[in-house]
C-alpha cells in the first residue's frame, strides 16, 4: 500500500491539488470525485488499485473543492468547464493520454472527457454516474432563471459553523447521499478548514448554484456514443441510478462497456463494509479480467 503523497498544479486560472498514490512509472489514472467531495473520496480504494495494477493514481480536488483553488470571481462552475481543466492539465504535465476513474459528479465529467477527446483516454471506470444530470431543452429559460435568482441571493448566505471537524463529519452524513460517520470523517479531515469561530467547510459557495445551463438527455447520449475506451460502469444497490431510465439509455450508446452492481450506498466505494468488492472490480478491470 502507498501513503499519499501531496501535489499541486498551477494553471494559469486556478491551482489544482490533491494526493496521488503510484511509484510514478505506471499508467497515468485521474480519479475525479462527486460534488461538493474532495480527493479523500478515493483513500479507501486508490492504494490498492494503485499497488494492484502498477497504476500512478492522480486525486483531484476539482476547481473550488478541498484544497484547490477557486474559479475567478464573474466565472461560474459548469460541468463542461472541468472537461477543459483537465485538457490543460494534462498538457501542462506532459501527458498525452490518461485512464480516468470518476465517482458521481466526476463520472460524468469522465464521461464527457472520455467523449470528447477519446484519443486522450484510454480506460474509464465509472462510479455511480455515466453523464451529468440534464435537462430538457425546453426547460432551459426557467433553469437559467432559477440560477440567476440563487445567485443574487448568494451575498446573504452565511457559511455554516461546527465546533469541530467531527461535527462537520456528522454535518456531511445527511447531506447528498447519505453516508457512515467513518465514510464522512476523511471527507471532513480534507474539506474543512479553521476559522477564529470553528469550522467551516472550504468548498466555494457557488458550487451550491443550480447550473446556469445543462446538455439536453440528446447530447449527453452523443457523448457516451462518441467513447472509443473500454468502459467499467459501477452502481451500487442502494445508489442514485438503479432503476433510472436514463441510465440504461446512457449506458447502451457506450460501445465497449461492462456493468456491476454491488452492494452498498452511493459513496460505496469510501464505506469500510463495502469497498473492498468496488476494489476488486476495478482491479479487475485495469488488469483485463472483468467479466459480467
Amino acid at each position: 500500500m502507498y501513503d499519499p503523497i501531496p501535489f499541486k498544479i498551477e494553471l494559469d486560472y486556478v491551482t489544482f491539488s490533491g494526493w496521488r498514490w503510484g511509484k510514478g512509472n505506471g499508467q497515468t489514472v485521474i480519479a475525479l470525485h462527486g460534488w461538493l467531495d474532495n480527493c479523500a473520496s478515493f483513500a479507501r480504494i486508490a492504494p490498492g488499485l494503485a499497488a494492484e495494477c502498477d497504476l500512478d493514481i492522480w486525486a483531484l480536488d476539482l476547481a473550488g473543492h478541498g484544497h484547490s483553488g477557486f474559479r475567478p470571481q464573474g466565472s461560474y462552475y459548469h460541468i463542461w468547464d472541468n472537461v477543459l481543466d483537465l485538457a490543460l492539465l494534462m498538457d501542462a504535465q506532459g501527458w498525452e493520454s490518461i485512464d480516468l476513474l470518476g465517482h458521481s459528479m466526476g463520472a460524468a465529467v469522465a464521461t464527457l472527457m472520455a467523449g470528447a477527446m477519446p484519443d486522450r483516454v484510454g480506460r474509464v471506470a465509472l462510479l455511480e454516474g455515466i453523464g451529468p444530470v440534464a435537462t430538457a431543452a425546453e426547460d432551459a429559460p426557467s433553469q437559467l432563471a432559477q440560477a440567476a435568482g440563487k445567485y443574487q441571493l448568494l451575498g446573504y448566505k452565511t457559511p455554516s459553523l461546527y465546533a469541530s471537524v467531527e461535527d462537520a463529519a456528522e454535518a456531511r452524513m445527511k447531506g447528498v447521499g447519505e453516508i457512515s460517520y467513518e465514510a464522512a470523517l476523511p471527507l471532513a479531515k480534507r474539506g474543512v478548514k479553521a476559522s477564529d469561530d470553528g469550522y467551516l467547510w472550504r468548498y466555494d459557495a457557488r458550487l451550491r448554484i443550480p447550473s446556469p445551463v445543462r446538455l439536453t438527455e440528446d447530447q449527453i447520449n452523443h457523448f457516451c456514443a462518441a467513447i472509443d475506451a473500454p468502459v467499467c460502469l459501477i452502481t451500487a444497490e442502494h445508489g442514485f441510478l438503479i432503476d433510472r431510465e436514463n441510465t440504461r439509455t446512457r449506458s447502451a450508446h457506450v460501445k465497449d462497456l461492462i456493468c456491476h452492481c454491488l452492494p452498498g450506498n452511493h459513496h460505496f466505494h469510501l464505506e469500510p463494509d463495502s469497498c473492498t468488492e468496488v476494489l476488486h472490480e476495478l482491479v479487475s478491470f485495469w488488469n483485463g479480467l472483468e467479466t459480467e
